[in-house]
């Protein structure tokens, strides 16, 4: 147990300061599930001192995932009859074989709002051949390299259009207007803390970066994207703390999950739509991502008067 005591520790008092901490952190779920026989075993041979650190792990745990199974938020009945923007966001998989079967994703979905990560020229291909260029005819593009960048298409014009950077990577801020209000969108692809000590550095001054901007805004926001992070890291909290809310969460489903489909590693949720006051999210499902390790979310919000 003492491992398992140690990753409870730094996450209270050193939170995803490395890339140990920070995949502990994403598998908060799973890696202290050997805790529970322990201390069941433990009680009942009266070996209390084990027994005492191992029920300490099982309590932290169910501290941090029993909100993922939390109920749904009730709906505001000025939601049901506001103006509603469909959003979807989508990891593509820079590797996927074929992007055909994510556009005709996006065909069915038929967002107002599309968030495309991993983007290239293939993908972009694959919405002109399935006659989707021409439905959103406004879009902003930050590239990380011509084969790999994030995108935001859009239904609906865009204004005050920006790419911007954080840990190196490009992020997306623009506004559209339902019913003449204006909406601010985030699209994001952080870095994601791969096999390196610096992409820890990076992961967290991106989000450093990102969470800066965020801050500055006043009226409805949307944010949405790959994440590259769950419920169980620091700068999801902190992104809480800016009165953001979860759509999973807001729906009853924090217990969703999102990635790695096609690998062998346990599913966890990176992909997320958060939004501000003023927003109020009505549904959010994941859709199949074919060829893709990410699973898309397809999202209806409803945008309050």
């Amino acid at each position: 147990m003492t491992p398992l005591l140690g990753f409870i520790c730094a996450r209270i008092l050193r939170p995803d300061t490395n890339l140990l901490l920070i995949w502990a952190d994403a598998y908060t779920f799973w890696i202290y599930l050997p805790a529970y026989p322990v201390a069941t075993a433990a009680i009942a041979c009266r070996r209390w001192v084990p027994a005492g650190a191992a029920v300490i792990v099982v309590v932290f745990h169910l501290a941090w995932v029993l909100p993922d199974y939390g109920p749904a938020e009730a709906i505001p009945a000025q939601a049901t009859a506001a103006p509603r923007l469909r959003l979807m966001t989508a990891n593509v998989y820079f590797d996927n074989p074929d992007f055909s079967g994510i556009a005709a994703e996006v065909s069915s979905a038929d967002p107002d709002v599309l968030f495309l990560q991993e983007y290239g020229p293939g993908m972009e291909a694959a919405l002109n051949d399935a006659g989707l260029l021409d439905r959103y005819p406004h879009r902003v593009l930050g590239l990380e390299n011509p084969y790999f960048g994030t995108v935001l298409y859009s239904k609906l014009p865009l204004e005050d259009s920006a790419v911007l950077f954080a840990g190196g990577r490009p992020f997306i801020r623009a506004t559209i207007r339902i019913d003449g209000a204006p909406v601010v969108l985030y699209g994001l692809h952080p870095t994601s803390p791969g096999l390196g000590a610096w992409l820890a550095a990076e992961w967290n001054a991106g989000w450093k970066t990102i969470l800066g901007e965020l801050r500055t805004e006043n009226g409805p926001v949307v944010v949405a994207g790959d994440f590259n992070m769950n419920q169980h890291h620091t700068w999801y909290r902190k992104l809480k703390g800016l009165g953001l809310d979860s759509c999973h969460e807001e729906r009853g489903r924090g217990n969703a999950t999102t990635w790695p489909q096609g690998r062998k590693l346990r599913p966890i949720r990176i992909d997320h739509v958060f939004h501000s006051a003023g927003v109020v999210c009505l549904s959010i499902r994941e859709g199949r991502g074919e060829g893709s390790d990410h699973r898309p979310l397809i999202a209806e919000l409803a945008i309050l008067p």
